[in-house]
């Protein structure tokens, strides 16, 4: 099943290789990538956010670890990942973090328990 992201905008935007330190096959991305093997490569191992913030995770399917990434260079594991102890030496999918459309959101108030 493939996972598809409508946006597209200047807001975000990603450079991912296959090899650390910019090295190896290079892609560019402004929506989100559900799994890098749909794309033609294993995994991240190096990247640049350019514009906005982006989620990164372990596995395909935005699954394992996270890792929140801001505007910079990610030439290694090490520059995301921030610690030893957890060891992951790539990124299989990763998305935009955007903030929710409060312009739709509603909350209702209830006096007593169930909803009464």
């Amino acid at each position: 099943m493939t996972h598809r992201c409508k946006r597209s905008s200047g807001l975000w935007k990603i450079v991912v290789w296959d090899e650390p330190f910019f090295q190896g096959k290079k892609h560019e991305f402004t929506t989100d990538c559900y799994s890098t093997s749909e794309n033609g490569f294993s995994a991240v191992r190096s990247c640049r956010i350019e514009s906005g913030a982006w989620a990164g995770f372990e596995h395909c399917g935005f699954q394992g670890q996270q890792f929140v990434l801001e505007r910079g260079d990610y030439p290694c594991w090490e520059a995301w990942s921030g610690s030893n102890a957890y060891h992951v030496e790539r990124m299989c999918s990763f998305r935009p973090i955007t903030c929710a459309d409060h312009g739709r959101s509603r909350l209702m108030l209830f006096e007593q328990e169930n909803f009464q």
